[in-house]
């Protein structure tokens, strides 16, 4: 079965007034930049100046380019100096953002623009800073990539499969992987083909590097060797969950091509109802942690949040309480979510001891001298008492302790003060809290309980 990309092209790419409006607010931006320093030359990188944007997607990069002979100090500062009366000129307002180093990312109107200061480097070889890179990746782009439209459509499916995107909160594809693959593969169509085969591990190359070399140097489920840095893999950021995500989509699209892969229809967020039926179905308790969301960039933000879901996972299964699922949700609080199968234990458990023939049989009679001690099959064992034998005693404990204690057991310094300050939901009580909650959460446990990524 085949059908018409041309009619999903019509509804992504810019118009003609789009592209007017774009063109003529990049000219008063590059010439109100020129007119703020005369010692810095600034230029339009990203999918605007390769010609691979969306419609609707007002967003654009400037880079400012410093010579190389000034320190990084010196580039940020005087790099944000100007970042920030060019859009004062513009009457907009700006946050600082980071990427390897600070950047100012500004609105006026309609418009979004990344300030970046970089370094002006003609050999990539010898980039000073990760940033340095991207104009050769944008002269690259604009030298290999025969199809613009072509790239347009690959970006356009993997937003609607939820996988664009290489920042920490979604760990997709970029927009320069897209238009790397468009250039590899030709085509959207044989792009798509061809990843409805992959398996993890997959590579790329752009010229006769090794795959062996490739495969030595990056381990990640993607492995696309930088044309313009071979030391570099461009889906280093692409985790195994999205890589499938991917894979699956490409799979199912070749199988059934429709719209509905480039334009997903909303999902309708699960009832309250429906929450406490999937839950009894699966003879499970539910535990929620819900604190304040700590006022840093989503940078930070989503890798701790991560981190200390799994601490606390690996501390439950440490004390008997088995975590069949977790995963956490952020918006204006954040959650974490613990799917448990055992939440209750007994108050005692079984410590085998060494061998009765062991040299080791004495120091263990003597720690445990005050307890009962018998042998099971030539082994010294005896039984000790638990400090916990509930999750929600244990959870409650938890929170409560010192941020130095916390931050020992493995909860990230920026999430350890919010989360002293949290509030555990567990059983019928996390139900009744889930009702509370945004639709956006109530379309995440939908997406937890129906994700499939078979891709047989």
């Amino acid at each position: 079965m085949k059908m018409n990309l041309n009619k999903v092209l019509k509804r992504i790419k810019p118009s003609g007034k789009e592209e007017r409006d774009m063109k003529g607010f990049i000219e008063k931006l590059l010439d109100t930049s020129r007119r703020l320093s005369k010692n810095v030359k600034p230029i339009i990188c990203g999918s605007v100046e390769k010609n691979t944007w969306l419609s609707g997607k007002y967003e654009l990069d400037l880079f400012l380019m410093f010579s190389p002979d000034i320190d990084k100090k010196e580039l940020e500062k005087r790099g944000l100096d100007l970042a920030k009366k060019i859009v004062k000129e513009f009457k907009g307002r700006f946050q600082i953002a980071f990427a390897e180093h600070p950047y100012l990312r500004g609105w006026a109107g309609k418009f979004q623009m990344d300030i970046v200061p970089a370094y002006e480097i003609e050999n990539p070889e010898n980039i000073k800073s990760a940033v340095d890179r991207t104009p050769h990746h944008v002269k690259f782009v604009k030298m290999n990539l025969k199809n613009t439209d072509e790239a347009r459509l690959l970006k356009q499916f993997c937003i609607a499969n939820k996988c664009y995107g290489a920042d920490v909160k979604t760990l997709g594809f970029s927009g320069y992987l897209c238009e790397l693959m468009i250039i590899k593969y030709g085509s959207f169509m044989d792009c798509v083909r061809d990843a409805s085969k992959w398996r993890a591990g997959h590579i790329i190359t752009f010229d006769n590097s090794s795959k062996v070399e490739a495969v030595q140097k990056f381990k990640s489920p993607l492995m696309v060797v930088d044309p313009v840095d071979k030391n570099r893999n461009v889906g280093a950021a692409v985790s195994i969950e999205k890589f499938y995500m991917f894979v699956k989509a490409c799979k199912d699209f070749i199988e059934n091509p429709k719209e509905d892969f480039f334009f997903k229809k909303p999902l309708k967020p699960y009832t309250t109802a429906e929450i406490s039926k999937k839950i009894k179905e699966r003879g499970t308790r539910w535990f929620l942690i819900t604190f304040k969301r700590p006022k840093i960039i989503e940078d930070i933000l989503y890798p701790q949040v991560k981190r200390c879901t799994k601490a606390i996972e690996k501390m439950l299964n440490q004390n008997d309480f088995t975590v069949l699922r977790s995963d956490f949700f952020c918006n204006n609080e954040c959650i974490l979510v613990f799917e448990m199968d055992t939440w209750k234990t007994p108050s005692i458990w079984k410590n085998i001891g060494p061998s009765v023939y062991s040299a080791h049989s004495e120091e263990f009679l003597k720690h445990y001298g005050k307890e009962k001690v018998f042998i099971e099959e030539e082994n010294w064992v005896v039984e000790n008492e638990k400090e916990f034998t509930e999750a929600l005693t244990f959870l409650i404990s938890l929170i409560k302790k010192s941020e130095k204690e916390l931050l020992e057991r493995g909860i990230p310094s920026k999430i350890a003060p919010a989360i002293r300050k949290g509030k555990i939901f567990d059983g019928d009580n996390a139900i009744k809290h889930m009702n509370k909650l945004s639709k956006d959460f109530k379309i995440f446990i939908r997406e937890y309980f129906e994700k499939n990524i078979n891709v047989i």
